[in-house]
């Protein structure tokens, strides 16, 4: 399952910016969009956990005979497949940090290929992601797999970051045209797919 926490963003990012022979001003906007965009993310998904506390699955399902919904039954013993970590549910981390990421490569490369390779420090693979929906549904579905967050926390934070880094991107790090003005007339790609039109 895909995590996507600082070194892999590092080290993926670092890949394509060599494999794609990025000049030195490329390669430090491409650094620069990435990284503001997901240092906000981070922000943003922390700020609206505390904002909402809301249950997280463990204690959803382990407790649901108390959520007041007749439609739910408890299941005490529920164990995630991942450890669940000590707060909110919604939203995701993992999932705005992805998604701000994502929209940060498809916003500075003008394209929603992002022939993205992200190195695992638990399993030592690396797993392919060619665009940015692919990377976003991937990192939705394994939070949602490894019972750490609920579609809808990893849902909207995926949304969440994708518009945070669409903001940062409309704001900042801009391409300067030669005679040192904005360019004009970059087409920013479709926002990805989240992962809501599964399951």
């Amino acid at each position: 399952m895909p995590s996507l926490g600082h070194t892999q963003v590092q080290a993926a990012v670092r890949d394509h910016a060599a494999r794609h022979r990025l000049g030195i001003a490329e390669t430090a906007r491409l650094f620069a969009a990435v990284n503001a965009s997901a240092t906000d993310a981070v922000v943003t998904a922390w700020d609206a956990k505390f904002h909402y506390g809301s249950w997280q699955p463990i204690t959803a399902i382990r407790l649901a005979a108390t959520d007041g919904n007749p439609a739910t039954t408890a299941d005490p013993a529920w164990e995630p497949l991942l450890p669940t970590p000590p707060h909110p549910d919604c939203i995701a981390g993992h999932t705005t940090v992805a998604a701000a990421v994502a929209r940060a490569l498809t916003c500075v490369l003008g394209t929603s290929r992002i022939d993205l390779r992200v190195p695992s420090d638990v399993t030592g693979a690396t797993r392919f992601h060619g665009s940015a929906g692919d990377l976003d549904r991937d990192v939705v579905d394994a939070r949602v797999w490894g019972g750490v967050h609920t579609r809808t926390a990893d849902v909207a934070g995926c949304r969440a970051g994708t518009r945070v880094a669409a903001w940062a991107l409309d704001h900042c790090f801009q391409r300067l045209a030669r005679n040192g003005t904005h360019a004009s007339g970059q087409d920013r790609p479709a926002d990805p797919e989240c992962g809501d039109d599964t399951h």
